[in-house]
């Protein structure tokens, strides 16, 4: 029997669609035949939002001196790290709240330190709620920045990943004043490097990327803002220099476009929003049934694998059952075939998320 990845699974918000869309994530077929997910959060709600969904699915509490032992046999249940830190009601859901703040940081934490102590080979987090994550303590944007302490570091680069685009982003969570204060040479480099190396690690053998522009017009030749003259142009032939097939700054207005037809294999945006838009304008199809999301968020740039949805903790739609749940699958796959190669991303990713 083939062994298949041991993925940690962070249950997100107790209060929003997380605990949801793990549940109905791990009953897919591509998820059982790809991996071994455990989800890490409190059985309690999971078993809650089970019953309320009527999904005749075995939940089991495990404890991580276990997880070897699933590697080597065929399961009929699916394990969860309780750590009981929630008390369920029907009134819980859709609030903000310190308490599942805590929780969902502490799920974070056990689903990292599992792969430290080798129980796991990736994490996938569920959404959480920031301003919760923030009121319990934990003074982070947001997940990529929680995870890179817990690590103990490294270069974090926010990849916006669908079968059609793979934007890569300067800055992640912040301001937009900030992020403005972000857009420098060195960190445009660094970004471009680490992408480059993914999406080789993709199957793209000589990849071609673009660098978004700043300003309308690419600045105008400095009427618009000089960015693009004294940070950007500079970073571009750096990258340039080092044989890296890159292209920009191209005007953010057509770029996206560009990389979803193919023209180029990914483009490097120079704020969160800027990519952000342009991916979930193909990558979240609205309608009255429901929002389904096909995109996932993959952090690279740290010593661990880790993907996440694309999506946040729904509050106006938690424990309703209504939550689509096929990003929480996405990124289950994608984390699984990364776990598989060892190489923080890997070939053909754009084609095992759809």
């Amino acid at each position: 029997m083939n062994k298949l990845p041991v993925l940690s699974v962070s249950m997100g918000d107790p209060a929003g669609v997380g605990p949801e869309v793990c549940l109905k994530a791990i009953l897919h077929s591509k998820v059982r035949r790809s991996c071994i997910p455990i989800i890490i959060g409190d059985l309690k709600v999971l078993k809650f939002h089970a019953q309320k969904m009527e999904i005749r699915n075995q939940l089991r509490a495990i404890d991580s001196s276990e997880i070897i032992k699933l590697r080597n046999k065929k399961i009929n249940f699916s394990p969860v790290i309780d750590l009981k830190n929630v008390r369920v009601n029907e009134k819980m859901f859709g609030k903000v709240s310190s308490s599942f703040g805590k929780a969902s940081a502490e799920y974070i934490e056990v689903g990292v330190e599992l792969i430290k102590s080798r129980c796991s080979d990736a994490i996938v987090t569920g959404p959480i709620n920031k301003e919760a994550f923030n009121s319990a303590g934990y003074i982070y944007p947001g997940h990529t920045e929680f995870i890179t302490s817990l690590v103990g570091g490294g270069k974090p680069v926010m990849l916006f990943c669908h079968p059609k685009l793979k934007i890569a982003h300067v800055s992640t969570h912040c301001s937009l004043k900030d992020a403005l204060k972000k857009v420098k040479k060195r960190q445009i480099v660094n970004v471009g490097k680490i992408f480059f190396e993914s999406l080789q690690a993709m199957g793209f053998e000589n990849p071609r990327i673009a660098v978004a522009a700043l300003n309308p017009h690419c600045g105008e030749g400095g009427l618009f803002g000089s960015e693009e003259i004294k940070e950007i142009i500079p970073a571009i032939n750096e990258l340039s220099a080092l044989g890296i097939d890159i292209t920009g700054p191209v005007s953010p207005d057509v770029v996206f476009s560009m990389n979803r037809d193919g023209i180029f294999d990914g483009v490097i945006a120079m704020y969160h929003d800027q990519g952000h838009i342009a991916g979930k304008m193909i990558g979240f199809n609205f309608s009255k049934n429901g929002t389904v999301v096909r995109a996932v968020n993959v952090t690279l740039g740290l010593p661990i694998i880790r993907t996440s949805v694309e999506h946040g903790t729904g509050f106006e739609i938690a424990g309703k059952g209504i939550a689509s749940e096929m990003s929480m699958v996405d990124a289950l796959v994608l984390a699984s075939t990364m776990s598989r190669c060892k190489s923080f991303l890997i070939k053909t990713c754009h084609e095992k998320i759809v």
